[in-house]
């Protein structure tokens, strides 16, 4: 079962029930409380499912390098998204939680054939001020069948959903922020079947308490501050330093400008979000 995951503080005041009319979609409002209460059962239930390592968690086991794959709908694109800039948060994410993230273009070069893919869906319904969307994070890999070994097929061994709605306004934020915490979801998992090693014991993270534990990290800070444009080495778009994509630049990958023209010099474009 595909467990669905609720913004609870982006939720409309009403059931929102999506009814497909040939290729249009209407909402029409219905006041009811069955409806939330069988959310918050179905929200909990799939809550309680990642209490030990499940079959999705286990599909995970070994995975070192991936590629990833994120579409928006023509309609997200008009909104404000850039599959870009969704794709370099969630490979910053990735990378920072260990996972080697190979170009798309070379997914059918990486072992297992591993991919991590991102759908998002607009809805904008007629007569209310508000746009539906739906993301569909899922990781996909090869996979033999049980009962023909020799036959091996690309199939989804982990899948998340989320469905909330938000201002045309604050749309792309709104949907950046989700999928975010969807790839947090998905490294969660990762590393449950990959747990990595203590670096250092209780004893030495007390007595060590005052000393900055990731000086990378500092370095990575001050810079950014004495500047004022950031960059990752892989992507092609900069950013103000106080950006919420810069924020995900791994302090390996941290690239630094003083203007504007010193950034587009070198292959680099204004981030949509910040504006920089």
């Amino acid at each position: 079962m595909t467990p669905l995951v609720y913004d609870w503080s982006e939720v409309v005041p009403f059931q929102a029930r999506v009814l497909k009319e040939g290729t249009r979609m209407t909402i029409r409002p219905t006041m009811t409380r069955t409806f939330f209460a069988a959310l918050c059962i179905f929200t909990a239930l799939s809550a309680n499912s990642y209490a030990k390592l499940n079959p999705r968690q286990e599909s995970l086991r070994g995975v070192r390098a991936l590629a990833i794959d994120i579409t928006c709908s023509q309609d997200g694109k008009e909104a404000g998204l850039t599959e870009e800039e969704l794709t370099e948060a969630v490979r910053e994410q990735l990378e920072q939680a260990g996972l080697k993230v190979m170009p798309r273009n070379l997914w059918g070069r990486v072992p297992g054939r591993c991919q991590l893919k991102a759908i998002v869906q607009l809805y904008e319904p007629s007569g209310l001020e508000t746009f539906i969307y739906n993301i569909r994070l899922h990781f996909v890999q090869t996979a033999t069948l049980e009962r023909s070994p020799e036959t091996t097929v690309d199939a989804t061994t982990w899948d998340l959903t989320w469905l909330a709605h938000s201002s045309k306004e604050r749309l792309a934020e709104a949907i950046a922020e989700n999928l975010e915490i969807m790839a947090d979801s998905f490294i969660k998992d990762y590393r449950a079947a990959n747990p990595q090693p203590r670096e250092s014991s209780a004893a030495d993270t007390s007595d060590s308490a005052a000393l900055p534990s990731d000086p990378a990290g500092v370095d990575k800070e001050s810079e950014a501050v004495a500047n004022e444009f950031v960059a990752s080495k892989s992507s092609t778009v900069f950013h103000k330093p106080d950006c919420r994509w810069a924020k995900n630049i791994s302090a390996a990958n941290l690239v630094t400008y003083r203007s504007r023209d010193e950034a587009a010099k070198d292959g680099k474009r204004p981030c949509k979000s910040c504006k920089p």
